[in-house]
């Protein structure tokens, strides 16, 4: 059994290559909050929160307070031994679900590394034999939509999650002008966030009917839940939603009303993996396909996030693209992409990750 002698937190400028723009906003770089947390014998856990205060209501700087706030519950503790009290406290706390998540993933780590399994093996093993994601194509103009995908196709992606909520015309123009020149053999998911108004969704999503489109994510605004239910039962396409989800209790209201097809499980809004499979489960029951999703984190959660992925068969929609986007990462180590969007495991203790120069 072993003692954790020492909890520290460490923030990165998380820089990508270019600019990525969504219905929200335009994003060229990010601070996330990585945390370290180590044993008597030097064995280290490590985790990782990517606090935005549109999606998970914290910024860096309360997401440390709270992880300081833990440290003398922490410091001492005995793995495995008190572990659950732990993640106990942890969660009995309001608000910081990327500070959670960050925490959490940092102990199942730390006591994967001393059980000597990896990340998904200490939480009971795979159930897949690979996981394929997505690759999200910015909200931009025509003609660079069409120049971006062309060129991603070609590198093996065969699923595209294209970025619209803008007009609603041009959006559908945007996905028409894609068909011509892809074809129908790449799979199209769109995600609006929150873009559109109920009637503009009606409207485009019937006409998106006809181009095969795998899903639409967060066409309305979150809080437009009973519009959610309205779209999904007015349209044959599977509706998902993303930040009308945001934690285990949204979720249950929307499995309740029967208000979507699809729930975009992320580790940063949900509070970290524990929960997500949680999430995953409840879904299961009502027979509610779920998609695993990120925000601009590096491999180390991206690592934690497929390993949730392989362990669930109704997780089928893989959105966990973000470390291609960013310009140098901070960690080595975890999953790789092979042949596009093939996400692979590492053969490793843990997340098989570390930090670069800590």
């Amino acid at each position: 059994m072993e003692r954790i002698a020492s909890v520290r937190m460490v923030v990165k400028n998380i820089r990508l290559r270019k600019p990525f723009r969504t219905a929200l906003r335009e994003e060229k770089a990010a601070e996330n909050v990585f945390i370290i947390v180590e044993s008597s014998s030097g064995v280290r856990g490590f985790g990782e929160a990517a606090p935005l205060i549109e999606v998970t209501g914290e910024n860096p700087a309360g997401c440390i307070g709270f992880l300081n706030s833990l440290k003398k519950d922490i410091i001492g503790a005995e793995i495995p031994k008190d572990l659950n009290r732990l993640l106990r406290k942890i969660h009995q706390s309001m608000g910081f679900p990327a500070g959670k998540a960050a925490i959490e993933m940092a102990l199942l780590d730390l006591y994967a590394k001393i059980m000597g399994l990896s990340f998904v093996d200490l939480l009971g093993g795979k159930v897949k034999e690979s996981l394929e994601t997505d690759y999200t194509i910015s909200l931009q103009p025509v003609n660079d939509t069409i120049k971006e995908a062309l060129e991603i196709v070609d590198k093996g992606f065969k699923i595209l999650k294209v970025k619209l909520g803008e007009d609603p015309r041009r959006d559908l123009e945007r996905i028409k002008t894609l068909r011509e020149n892809l074809g129908y053999n790449v799979r199209i998911r769109v995600d609006a966030n929150q873009g559109w108004s109920p009637k503009q969704a009606i409207w485009i999503s019937k006409r998106l009917e006809k181009l095969e489109i795998e899903l639409i994510e967060q066409p309305v605004p979150y809080w437009c839940v009973d519009e959610l239910k309205m779209l999904r039962e007015s349209i044959e396409i599977p509706i998902a939603a993303d930040e009308s989800a945001k934690n285990l209790r949204d979720v249950l209201r929307l499995v309740k009303i029967g208000a979507v097809d699809v729930v975009n499980i992320k580790l940063m809004k949900c509070g970290g993996p524990l929960t997500a499979l949680k999430i995953s489960d409840l879904c299961e029951e009502a027979a509610v396909k779920c998609m695993i999703g990120c925000g601009l984190e590096t491999r180390l959660s991206i690592t934690a996030a497929a390993s949730i992925a392989y362990m669930r068969d109704n997780i089928i929609f893989i959105d966990l693209d973000s470390p291609l986007f960013i310009d140098k990462e901070p960690v080595i180590g975890g999953i790789n992409y092979k042949n596009g969007g093939i996400i692979k495991l590492p053969h490793k203790n843990g997340l098989g990750i570390r930090m670069a120069n800590c």
